[in-house]
């Protein structure tokens, strides 16, 4: 049984590329994904697109065209061995890790980091740099 989830905020899920981006979270404690989401559509219009676990990914991405974004609970290594990345980077997602110690490996592979705890303000500033 998947337990994915798609949260919508004034999106119809019909057309939510027409309602800005589309986020992708990977994280299993459901207080930090509820704060994740919360930011994240603090923002604005947005679509996210939750799972718990790197095996419910593919439905969750299912019929998905692009994401903005993807805040997955992994570090670096796991990261570069799972083939998610890879699906979430041709989807054009800005690799965000939210896990992990070795920041200079992630930004030398042009991802971000952010770090836990993080704040609502810390993910704004994420998404607005460069």
């Amino acid at each position: 049984m998947s337990t994915h989830r798609q949260s919508e905020s004034h999106a119809d899920q019909a057309a939510p590329a027409q309602h800005g981006p589309v986020f992708f979270v990977l994280e299993k404690d459901a207080l930090v994904s509820s704060d994740l989401i919360q930011a994240l559509q603090s923002r604005g219009p947005c679509r996210v697109l939750h799972v718990a676990r790197p095996e419910e990914a593919e439905g969750a991405l299912d019929g998905v065209r692009r994401v903005d974004a993807a805040f997955l609970a992994m570090g670096f290594d796991d990261a570069m061995q799972s083939g998610l990345t890879g699906v979430l980077r041709g989807l054009g997602a800005r690799m965000v890790l939210t896990m992990g110690e070795d920041s200079q490996r992630v930004l030398d592979h042009g991802w971000h980091l952010l770090l836990r705890p993080f704040t609502e303000r810390m993910v704004h500033e994420m998404l607005s740099d460069g």
